[in-house]
């Protein structure tokens, strides 16, 4: 049984005790998919079938989580023999017209519900009744399960490169019990990698102090990691949320902003992040409310070591947007230049960030600090650090296919929280930047006006370009 027991890092699990914030840790996407011309009707059941035939191949969707006892450890992950699967896969279909509205409302609506604790962390919505005869598939799991590579695990098994005839699943009967693992089990588990973490930490310390002091005057790096964290300006952005979402997606052409960044010498994400910038500062300015101070992002970067593999392995950096310069090509060149020091800090303090802690009643103190940040409003409190998240992950290059139908759109739905109410990530996706834009009610009520000014923000670039 105790080999069975799969402890979390720190990081995966504090996806987990930020819960306790009120706002929930997971991801997911949206894709538009389009049924086969033949056999159109009934297709939302194939494909509920061709879903579980294929998800029952892998052990990540019948993990589930199980605290240790006393608050030794982290909680750890436990792999049952066998689930429901068709419990966690549901088909939703929408009222006439059936809108795009309508889509973003529900999606909105299921992006908001947490995942229940006693059950595998992951659920799939098809949704039918679309007016242009596509269907959604929303899938969403939490963070703390799938990062970076488990995603990718996860999308090897459910989609093709090419439109294969879809599965059906073997009849594998009632699901089988699977009793928790005796509370020493629990216990040795959690202990052995409290040990493994605290040696991790004592070898650590000597090193990170010793590159810390390196550089001699001038603080060395930590001269340069002070000068490299900023204080963003207040924005409607970084308030206290409440339960409601809202999303957007939009689709923006490859080409045409690799081609703006080739006219001006930046790279992709260079222009991806001049074009959020140009975005918000419409938005902010046309609402009297642009700070005179430029807008600041996080972005997400990946700590993974070659090789490394197994839970979460990323952190955050700043990223300021520029958004006091008027000018959009001043602006995406100071983004570029930004970026530049980005890379060059993050390569100097890469080995210094932790993404792993000891668990040692880190259940309590974690989640204590977590309900006192919501309950304190600390979020309106303190200085902001970020308005909000961006982040640009690269996706397949070609277009996919689910159950023998073509996957159209392949949108991200991210997270947000307290005091950073609007995330904006893109996948790129079959000559596609597919964006998708989660924010609160209390936020930003209406994402899809930031879709309609990164549409026109894109043609005001081109017009340089063809100028």
């Amino acid at each position: 049984m105790a080999k069975q027991l799969r402890p979390l890092t720190g990081l995966d699990a504090l996806f987990l005790y930020l819960e306790a914030t009120g706002t929930p840790m997971h991801v997911a996407s949206l894709m538009r998919v389009a049924p086969p011309a033949r056999g159109r009707r009934g297709f939302a059941a194939v494909l509920r079938e061709h879903l579980i035939a294929r998800l029952a191949r892998l052990a990540l969707v019948r993990r589930v989580l199980q605290d240790v006892p006393f608050a030794l450890g982290h909680p750890v992950w436990r792999e049952l023999e066998s689930v429901d699967l068709g419990a966690h896969i549901s088909i939703r279909r929408l009222r006439r017209p059936g809108s795009d509205a309508q889509l973003n409302a529900l999606v909105a609506k299921l992006h908001a519900s947490a995942l229940p604790r006693d059950k595998p962390l992951w659920q799939i919505v098809i949704i039918e009744g679309l007016a242009d005869g596509s269907l959604g598939l929303y899938m969403k799991s939490h963070h703390a399960l799938v990062d970076g590579q488990a995603g990718v695990q996860v999308a090897q098994a459910i989609f093709d490169i090419a439109p294969l005839a879809p599965e059906r699943p073997d009849d594998p009967g009632r699901p089988t019990s699977s009793p928790p693992p005796p509370r020493d089990a629990l216990a040795r588990t959690a202990l052995r990698q409290a040990a493994r973490q605290f040696a991790g930490v004592l070898r650590g310390v000597p090193e990170s102090w010793r590159r810390l002091r390196a550089q001699g005057h001038g603080g060395g790096l930590l001269g340069r990691l002070r000068d490299s964290v900023f204080l963003a300006p207040r924005t409607p952005f970084n308030v206290q949320l409440g339960a409601a979402r809202r999303v957007a997606f939009c689709s923006l052409p490859l080409d045409q902003v690799k081609r703006i960044g080739k006219h001006f010498g930046a790279s992709l994400n260079d222009v991806v992040m001049a074009l959020v910038a140009d975005a918000l500062r419409d938005y902010l300015r046309r609402r009297r409310q642009l700070p005179k101070r430029p807008l600041i992002a996080a972005m997400p970067v990946s700590l993974r070591q070659p090789g490394q593999e197994g839970g979460n392995e990323v952190s955050m950096v700043q990223c300021p947007l520029a958004t006091d310069l008027d000018d959009p090509v001043e602006r995406l060149r100071a983004i570029a230049a930004a970026t530049g020091q980005i890379k060059g800090r993050v390569a100097a303090f890469k080995d210094l960030i932790p993404t792993d802690f000891p668990g040692i009643a880190a259940p309590l103190w974690a989640t204590g600090l977590s309900r006192l940040w919501r309950r304190g409003r600390l979020s309106e409190r303190l200085p902001p650090l970020a308005n909000l998240a961006v982040s640009n992950v690269p996706g397949p290059p070609v277009p996919l296919y689910v159950a023998g139908a073509r996957v159209r759109h392949y949108y991200p739905v991210s997270i947000v929280t307290h005091g950073l109410g609007l995330n904006i990530t893109l996948v790129s996706y079959a000559g596609s930047l597919e964006f998708g834009i989660v924010s609160a009610r209390e936020s930003l009520e209406r994402p899809h006006q930031i879709c309609e000014r990164l549409q026109a923000a894109l043609e005001r670039f081109l017009q340089q370009v063809d100028a």
